[in-house]
């Protein structure tokens, strides 16, 4: 992301959502949310970081980055 313009610093929250800044990282079909979109998320606002595999065969579903 700072490769992108992006500024934050990653952590891991006590819970193991994985943040950038304030925003909890989420993966999501870049072609419906480009990188660094906010989306509104059960665990707080989230920003696209990522894609995977899942966005071919579900373009709205959202990956939340954790670390457990």
């Amino acid at each position: 992301m700072q490769r992108r313009g992006y500024n934050a610093q990653y952590w891991v929250r006590g819970d193991g959502v994985k943040m950038y800044g304030n925003y909890v990282m989420v993966a999501a079909n870049l072609g419906l949310r480009p990188y660094g979109t906010i989306v509104a998320t059960s665990l707080g606002a989230g920003i696209v970081v990522d894609t995977g595999t899942f966005a071919s065969s579900n373009r709205t579903q959202l990956d939340i980055a954790v670390a457990w």
